[in-house]
């Protein structure tokens, strides 16, 4: 996969800015911080249909970004305008259709594979250096072990999907339960202190009734949004897949048999459109209660500001003592067993997980080659799936997460069957020497001259990317304001 071009357009401008690529290595450069280049690299990012966080006084979803890609020799052109993601003019609204748009756009339908594809492929300054199997990538976007092995090797089976799925429900339990331990804890502080008096409903209560139930609409819409982009992408799947084995039918007019397609699939096409419409209007449904949503957190605001800080306080306080006590000592013990019942739950997917997988193999021996090429000591474990991350020094931690990650994109890029490209944020770090940084540089170099590689930093490793692309960022890329602005 190769990244041509990138143009991006502010909404409230004429013009454009087109910046062009080369298939080897891209680097984003400036001798100073803050110059825009973190910022190119994340717009890229999210023009690929990553929820990926805004930097400072960017917004992303001012601006229209188009790329040109090539993707094993086919062309693609992607537009992202807010959440509206167009590529070859098929439209993905996202973040309900991520998963549906990177089908589309890479071939990759395995959702485990999806759901590790960034922290795959991204390193970045803040988490990215010491994020070594699992855990936060950059906003919303996660990275897990286990998932990614559970993926390449497309364990699909019922009882991992089972229990993925209850360690997902347990999750979300565990959250609940752990917010309302706070507020047994809390309770158990001021029950003591204040009165219970409540005995009217205030403007302010039926702001929060009506914002209550409109997030529930909005839910209910997510969640059928979600259902019915599945049901559309496992539809295509299903005609893509019986018109690649070219099944044909009797036919009962006694002439040639019948190649079974789109076409001749009973009521398909109508089906599609009914789909197609629904998610339509529920997208629009999706707006309207989002507008209303912000209409009543609006009001909230202004009726907040007509009360002053202490009184609310108390009024907030009063409302909060008067909630059915909750006992902290119950809240603990279902706390507990719900985590019990997650650590099982969790091993049991791990030993699923390892059974039989030769792409772990295979990716120890990635890493335990690089670790010899990088002096990584004989006495570090290296150990794909292990928790213990405090007794690595953050030079020999700032290897390992290199090396564990050309593991996993080596392996990523050859159970997809093209090479992805790698974005590298600031890779130099607070306690890593040059010289260590330069030798993993050149073995990114060396082994990854398939992959378009983009590096944003101060440092523009003359030594080791002599012939690179360099952009110079000045801070000016995203500066494109109309006259006419207001803002």
């Amino acid at each position: 996969m190769t990244i041509n071009k990138f143009i991006i357009q502010h909404k409230h401008s004429f013009t454009s800015k087109e910046l062009s690529f080369e298939p080897g290595t891209n680097l984003i450069h400036s001798d100073a911080n803050s110059t825009g280049k973190t910022t190119l690299l994340r717009a890229i990012l999210f023009l690929l249909g990553f929820p990926v966080p805004n930097t400072e006084l960017i917004r992303f979803e001012d601006y229209e970004f188009t790329a040109e890609l090539i993707i094993q020799e086919k062309p693609f052109t992607v537009v992202r305008k807010n959440n509206l993601l167009t590529i070859n003019e098929q439209e993905f609204d996202l973040p309900t259709d991520q998963s549906a748009a990177h089908t589309f756009m890479l071939g990759i339908s395995n959702p485990e594979i999806l759901f590790n594809l960034l922290g795959t492929i991204y390193f970045d300054q803040e988490k990215g250096w010491t994020l070594l199997n699992r855990g936060t990538i950059i906003g919303m976007n996660r990275f897990n072990v286990e998932s990614f092995f559970r993926g390449l090797k497309e364990d699909e089976s019922r009882e991992s999907y089972e229990i993925v799925e209850r360690i997902s429900a347990l999750n979300k339990k565990i959250a609940q339960y752990k917010l309302m331990k706070n507020v047994a804890e809390y309770q158990a502080a001021i029950n003591q202190e204040v009165e219970h008096k409540l005995d009217f409903q205030t403007y302010q209560e039926s702001l929060d009734t009506d914002l209550i139930e409109k997030r529930i609409q909005l839910q209910r819409i997510e969640t059928e949004l979600t259902r019915l982009s599945d049901i559309i992408k496992k539809n295509k799947g299903f005609s893509d897949y019986i018109e690649s084995k070219r099944v044909y039918v009797i036919n009962p007019n006694g002439g040639d048999p019948i190649r079974v397609t789109k076409d001749t699939l009973f009521d398909y096409k109508p089906i599609e459109a009914v789909n197609t419409a629904r998610r339509s209007m529920l997208t629009s449904e999706r707006s309207v209660l989002k507008r209303q949503i912000a209409k009543i957190e609006s009001s909230q605001e202004q009726q907040m500001a007509l009360v002053s800080l202490p009184s609310a306080d108390e009024e907030m306080t009063r409302r909060l003592s008067n909630i059915r006590n909750i006992g902290a000592i119950e809240v603990d013990a279902m706390l507990g067993k719900l985590q019990k019942e997650k650590k099982s739950l969790s091993d049991s997917l791990k030993n699923r997980t390892k059974t039989n997988n030769n792409w772990i193999s295979e990716a120890y021996e990635i890493i335990s080659s690089y670790a010899k090429e990088l002096d990584i000591p004989f006495d570090y474990k290296l150990d794909i799936f292990t928790s213990n991350l405090k007794s690595k020094s953050g030079a020999i931690l700032h290897k390992m997460v290199f090396i564990y990650k050309l593991a996993y994109i080596k392996l990523l890029s050859k159970k997809i069957g093209f090479a992805i490209p790698i974005f590298c944020d600031s890779p130099s770090g607070r306690e890593v020497k040059r010289e260590t940084i330069t030798e993993m540089l050149s073995v990114l170099k060396r082994d990854f001259s398939e992959h378009q590689i983009f590096i944003a930093s101060i440092n523009k490793y003359e030594n080791v990317f002599c012939s690179a692309n360099i952009y110079q960022s000045d801070g000016t890329l995203f500066n494109m304001h109309s006259l006419l602005d207001k803002e």
